[in-house]
């Protein structure tokens, strides 16, 4: 669950506390029913409920749910939630949508009108949430409403490198789920020039993507071969310091160097004696250090 303290939620921290305390299953489930009708009635009683109560109450819906009650209301109050310009808000519906909407709900349409206008966002988290809410339902209605949106935010100079990271697994999920909803075209081999890109963790995504990619149009991403062996050197030979954030016990972002060297596998060896050399230089360093 969100953090309750420091945002507040006297409430929500309130009827947590209430049913730890529950000495019966009993007396959870009296508590709970009693919560229910306490936020069904606030729903249809009260059209003044700003934000942060909406908030409230369907944050107290997750916790009913993870619970293991089943939830047949606050879905609509939930999607409102995505319209706000307060993160903690949006968020919040944005959970929720993700654990208890349905692909197949009648507010399906209504939540990808929202989601689009948080892609068009100028505000990068919210364009974060909108992605990972897509990678979370990865519905096919969401798939051909939205696959042609994401590639363009994946290769744009303007996007920022975390939602560069988001939008590499969000395509992903969408390329296993749906398909045939997105459209190959140039992004594929921009997409495949992220390899070179500075930041290891929009690296690390898209070489996943590109993976998954390369399996499906291996014409249209050959050139990333040289890239992967490239940076799969830069790796190798890089020092403790270079790659000191992702150094796990001495080796430097040994899960980079794994799913770049599975991308490797989907190609013939190098036909270039440069590029195959330097592969070569990248095993054999790799194979003397494991011994």
């Amino acid at each position: 669950m969100p953090a309750v303290k420091g945002d507040g939620m006297r409430g929500l921290a309130v009827f947590i506390s209430d049913i730890r305390n529950c000495k019966s299953k009993e007396a959870e489930i009296k508590r709970i029913n009693k919560e229910l009708a306490n936020i069904r009635s606030k729903f249809k009683g009260d059209k003044t409920l700003d934000g942060y109560q909406k908030k409230k109450y369907v944050c107290k819906l997750l916790f009913i749910f993870l619970l293991g009650h089943d939830i047949d209301f606050g879905h609509m109050e939930a999607v409102n939630l995505l319209s706000s310009n307060k993160y903690t808000e949006k968020q919040i519906g944005y959970l929720f949508i993700s654990v208890l909407v349905s692909e197949n709900s009648d507010l399906m349409k209504l939540i990808i009108q929202n989601i689009k206008n948080d892609l068009i966002s100028r505000n990068s988290v919210h364009t974060c949430l909108a992605l990972h809410c897509i990678a979370n339902i990865g519905s096919k209605e969401m798939a051909e409403a939205l696959g042609n949106e994401i590639p363009k935010l994946l290769v744009s100079a303007e996007t920022l490198d975390t939602v560069k990271q988001s939008a590499s697994l969000c395509l992903l999920r969408m390329l296993r789920t749906s398909p045939d909803s997105i459209e190959p075209g140039e992004w594929i081999n921009r997409a495949v020039h992220l390899l070179n890109d500075q930041h290891m963790g929009v690296v690390t995504a898209a070489t996943s993507l590109i993976h998954e990619l390369a399996g499906k149009n291996p014409d249209e991403c050959k050139g990333c071969v040289s890239l992967a062996v490239s940076r799969l050197s830069r790796i190798v030979t890089s020092s403790y310091t270079d790659l000191q954030d992702y150094t796990y016990y001495f080796v430097p972002a040994p899960w980079l160097s794994v799913k770049l060297l599975r991308l490797l596998q989907c190609y013939p060896p190098p036909e270039d004696p440069a590029v195959r050399g330097r592969l070569s230089e990248c095993l054999e360093t790799i194979l003397n250090k494991a011994q």
